[in-house]
């Protein structure tokens, strides 16, 4: 079986793999990850048959969302009541409450972790008032975008993938980066991480495995609930999210279900295209 050396062009991570499909698992090691010599079409078929059958084998599972505990900390009764007034008063809906709950039964509709980048954070988050810093009160950054621009195009080279192209009716066309808070979203009896993977996964590293306390302060937001509609454009998705044994966020820290991979080295770019259509009238 293929290796993966050292190799200054990839990132150390962590993947659930038996939780794709097959199709997807072998686009995934073999279009997404870096092995020296390159992987088999049939060897990545045989990684993904592993750790499937280790997510067969659980049959079904308890998937109940974290019984929600009480914020007692001063510092973080202090950020919840700052991010609920802030959104009342500029009018944001998709944020309905700030919560503490034990992440590791949250189900993971992200089947990935990268290692190499949460560890960057393991030292900023290793103390409440780390993780209300970079997880609660944690304004956008606004790094100097490159920007090539032409008739009818603009590419922006951004950090990461957390930009999006937006109007403002007051201020215009915008180039904004999402909301940085850790998030959670509710649905039926389940709750899932919609956002903070990385902050997420180096607070609960840098805990105890038998720490009596392991719960987090998060924003319960209605981001995800789309993904979890019957209008959901990614029904293979949807279907292991409400399904029997969806994939939780415990599972990147049990071996039986995650692999160690690299992944290959991205850039980001937005890539904003006009075209003019005639339309009947």
């Amino acid at each position: 079986m293929p290796m993966n050396p050292i190799c200054p062009n990839a990132l150390d991570a962590i993947v659930l793999l038996g939780w794709m499909s097959e199709a997807d698992a072998v686009s995934y090691l073999k279009e997404v990850c870096y092995f020296d010599p390159p992987l088999s079409a049939e060897d990545a078929k045989c990684l993904w048959r592993k750790y499937r059958d280790a997510v067969l084998a659980l049959g079904r599972r308890d998937a109940t969302a974290p019984a929600r505990m009480p914020i007692t900390n001063f510092y973080e009764s202090q950020a919840a009541d700052k991010i609920l007034k802030q959104a009342r008063a500029t009018g944001v809906k998709n944020i309905l409450d700030v919560i503490r709950i034990d992440p590791m039964d949250l189900v993971a509709w992200q089947p990935y972790v990268v290692t190499e980048r949460s560890d960057r954070y393991r030292s900023r988050v290793d103390s409440s008032k780390g993780w209300i810093s970079e997880a609660l009160l944690c304004s956008p950054r606004s790094p100097n975008l490159q920007i090539r621009h032409a008739m009818n195009a603009i590419d922006v080279e951004v950090p990461h993938m957390e930009w999006g192209f937006v109007f403002d009716p007051q201020r215009g066309f915008q180039i904004q980066q999402f909301a940085r808070h850790v998030t959670t979203t509710a649905y039926g009896n389940r709750m899932m991480l919609w956002a903070g993977y990385h902050r997420s996964y180096a607070r609960m590293a840098n805990m105890a495995p038998d720490a009596m306390d392991r719960s987090l302060v998060v924003v319960l937001t209605t981001d995800g609930d789309f993904m979890v509609s019957a209008a959901s454009p990614n029904q293979g998705v949807r279907d292991m999210l409400v399904g029997d044994c969806p994939p939780l966020f415990r599972d990147f820290f049990d071996e039986r279900f995650f692999m160690k991979v690299k992944l290959r080295k991205k850039r980001y770019e937005l890539q904003i295209r006009a075209k003019l259509v005639a339309i009947d009238a």
